[in-house]
């Protein structure tokens, strides 16, 4: 019997010698065909998806465009369909990335994210710089480029807002909207959507109230030079805003530098004894007028670390995610001293109440435009 590598597999190798393939290479050698044969049929699709379009071949067959044609006789829904396109016009002038998905070198999903940066100058690059790597992998490297960037250029972070859809049966759109309720009646104001969705996944990664410890069990890095922040989601580093990372810092759990020789000491920004004072003396409880949220609670720094806030009890108070989300976005102020002469101010008025009729609701929009447009 011949050894094989340490995982049993040599890339379709006989396992014994002087026997034909067995099934799991037969397998295996179709496989590779098809992944061949499928990149060599995307690029074809691609040269004459683009013919179509400029002979305008949707309008011989009664549909109102391109992508009605694409939809109703090629089966890609709008999303793909739209999407192929884009990689189609753009691979139009990437002759050797076009030359690398025909013969297979390159799949789809690799030459989809290469088109998101590549152009014409910079097109060898990019190849060069993504060799050998499969589509997540170049996904990563491509992140944060622009069109016209090469791999060597700064990054600049992705902060735009994700699209997410989710599909409901109707007793769990039911739940939904009982916990939306919920959550309203007891912040004092409507939620938008990202204040419902991040109070859920919170609740489901840290649950409790943040007694107990640093209410950020998430993991946020910040390059020390260009203070760029990612946080961590479920294995992949996505840019967030310089805000959020100093909203985390006021209740956090340090581990130091991550490129450090040796285990960096762990630190909390807030003390367990500190924080037992003033969960106890804020009723756990966030203290932002008209809130009775007792869950999800940060410790937040009246005046702030960064302007040289101190971590006496005056300057520490307790604010729901919410509220405090809100005070590092700017919508909202605060000033003084805790526990009783903290002043709150909304910059651009209270959020919506919770609860009112329809009528009462655009009633109060109508003012509060009034007000700001006057």
């Amino acid at each position: 019997m011949e050894l094989q590598s340490a995982n049993g597999l040599d890339d379709g190798h006989e396992i014994a010698s002087g026997r034909g393939p067995i099934e799991w290479q037969e397998i295996d050698r179709r496989l590779r065909e098809y992944a061949v044969h499928r990149s060599a049929l995307d690029a074809a699709e691609f040269f004459d998806l683009l013919r179509a379009e400029q002979l305008k071949i949707c309008f011989l067959f009664g549909y109102v465009s391109h992508y009605e044609y694409m939809e109703r006789v090629l089966g890609y829904g709008p999303h793909a369909a739209r999407e192929r396109m884009r990689v189609a016009r753009i691979l139009a002038a990437l002759p050797e990335t076009a030359a690398s998905l025909a013969r297979g070198a390159l799949s789809y999903s690799a030459v989809r994210e290469l088109t998101r940066v590549a152009t014409a100058e910079t097109e060898a690059a990019w190849l060069t710089a993504t060799k050998g790597l499969v589509a997540n992998q170049i996904e990563r490297v491509v992140t944060g480029h622009l069109p016209g960037d090469r791999p060597e250029d700064p990054t600049v972070p992705d902060l735009r807002p994700r699209v997410v859809r989710v599909e409901l049966p109707p007793e769990v759109h039911a739940l939904w909207r009982q916990a939306r309720a919920a959550l309203a009646a007891e912040r004092g104001t409507e939620l938008s959507d990202a204040d419902f969705v991040e109070t859920l996944c919170r609740g489901a990664i840290a649950p409790g109230s943040g007694a107990d410890g640093p209410a950020h069990q998430i993991a946020y890095q910040q390059c020390p030079d260009c203070r760029r922040t990612t946080q961590n989601g479920a294995g992949r580093e996505i840019d967030v805003a310089p805000d959020v990372f100093e909203r985390a810092a006021c209740d956090a759990r340090d581990l130091g530098s991550l490129d450090a020789p040796a285990p960096e000491r762990a630190t909390t920004t807030v003390t367990p004894r500190m924080r037992e004072q003033v969960f106890a003396r804020d009723h756990h409880r966030c203290t932002a007028p008209g809130c009775r949220s007792a869950r999800n609670l940060d410790v937040h720094h009246i005046i702030e670390q960064s302007r040289g806030g101190p971590h006496d009890l005056w300057n520490v108070t307790l604010l729901c995610t919410g509220h405090h989300a809100a005070l590092h976005n700017g919508l909202l102020t605060m000033r003084g001293e805790a526990p009783y002469h903290i002043e709150f101010r909304w910059v651009y008025g209270p959020p919506i109440p919770a609860g009112l009729e329809p009528e009462a609701r655009r009633a109060l929009i109508t003012q509060r435009a009034r007000e700001f447009f006057e």
